[in-house]
């Protein structure tokens, strides 16, 4: 018989791969952002991803899936994702992919650090460390000299916070609510509120650009599959370091896409951002093989 994959290992190979496709998505979001407003992009993003959402409530076969035993704390989540979607939306078209990635890697500190008292998760301190190590890796690639800090940078780190408390609490509804609740109500509510937000600024989309609009929302659908279904599995503050993965991707869509290219501290920060995310991996599988071990005894 097959041996079961833990549930902590499984939600790091569903983050990996929702972190795939959001990045994706971001760089979508820069090449368009240029031609269409944050909120026209928005409405994309959420009316799409109610695709992936109804073919999970069409499995289940009961619309009773999609109901919320804690109605105020899904409004709370889908105000800090409103939150963060407009203010990395925003910014993505007016800044470097990579500077903006730069910043956003505050996430990690955010998220262990609200894990503690929304959660009441306990963080050791090998995560602590597994997360400091990939955020000075960050800074070791992106030269902090050389970014320019103003106003937009300001809006990136407050989407940031609020990605972060998103994140949080979508782990927290996962004790009450079902995947597709959350993932329903924050599409159906992102896009009553960012049709109404982009109807004055609209603009018609040109044949191919319905093509990579309609692609967008769907990438960003599976994607948030993906990461809602790993934020039950496994705890915060194993997944926040994996959001280090990020800048690697940022780094080559930034150069093959918009022709950014990084400087030489990107390579040799690069070991400790992957290394941060592997070691909690490795920790990961030691954990899962000792629980085993005790279960055995």
């Amino acid at each position: 018989m097959p041996a079961t994959v833990p549930a902590s290992l499984l939600g790091i190979y569903f983050k990996l791969g929702s972190l795939l496709l959001f990045c994706t998505m971001d760089a979508m979001v820069k090449a368009l952002g240029g031609v269409y407003g944050p909120f026209q992009l928005m409405l994309f993003r959420s009316a799409v991803a109610m695709l992936p959402i109804a073919i999970i409530v069409w499995r289940a076969g009961d619309l009773r899936i999609v109901r919320s035993n804690r109605p105020w704390l899904q409004a709370a989540r889908i105000t800090a994702g409103l939150g963060s979607s407009a203010g990395f939306f925003y910014v993505f078209p007016r800044m470097p992919l990579v500077d903006a990635y730069a910043i956003s890697f505050a996430a990690p500190f955010f998220m262990v650090g609200l894990s503690v008292p929304l959660l009441a998760e306990q963080v050791g301190w090998r995560r602590w460390t597994a997360v400091a190590v990939g955020f000075a890796g960050v800074i070791v690639m992106l030269d902090p000299l050389g970014i320019s800090f103003h106003a937009i940078s300001l809006v990136v780190l407050a989407a940031t916070f609020c990605y972060s408390l998103s994140t949080v609490l979508v782990r927290a509804l996962s004790r009450h609510d079902s995947d597709a609740a959350t993932m329903f109500w924050f599409s159906v509510v992102s896009s009553v509120v960012s049709l109404g937000l982009a109807v004055p600024d609209w603009i018609w989309p040109s044949a191919i650009d319905w093509v990579w609009l309609l692609l967008l929302g769907l990438l960003g659908g599976v994607a948030q599959v993906l990461v809602t279904r790993a934020w039950r599995l496994a705890p915060a503050a194993v997944l926040a370091p994996f959001d280090y993965a990020g800048i690697v991707l940022a780094v080559l869509y930034g150069y093959l896409w918009f022709r950014e290219e990084p400087s030489w501290t990107v390579w040799l920060g690069l070991p400790l951002v992957t290394g941060s995310g592997l070691y909690i991996l490795h920790r990961e599988r030691v954990r899962a093989r000792l629980r085993g071990l005790e279960a055995l005894a």
